[in-house]
């Protein structure tokens, strides 16, 4: 602290300035999203014919046709 004319004042400049950069870069980093929207949709491959559901693969999708559609028939493996 220095006394100047009679008030008292905080000197810390060089800290004030770093702490308001950093609280920038922080406000920076939030501002853009951390979805993984786009990476899940090329991961589902396969869609259920009936219900159009995306699926990982062949294998989900025969336990998906099992539990959800028992009547319909599970079209072929397109990988056999």
């Amino acid at each position: 602290r220095l006394l100047h004319h009679g008030r008292v004042t905080m000197v810390r400049g060089n800290q004030k300035a770093t702490a308001q950069a950093k609280a920038q870069a922080k406000a920076d980093s939030k501002k853009t999203g951390k979805s993984d929207l786009k990476a899940r949709g090329a991961a589902l491959k396969i869609t259920c014919d009936v219900c159009k559901s995306p699926m990982i693969n062949y294998t989900q999708l025969k336990q998906h046709y099992e539990s959800k559609h028992p009547k319909e028939t599970l079209p072929p493996d397109p990988n056999a």
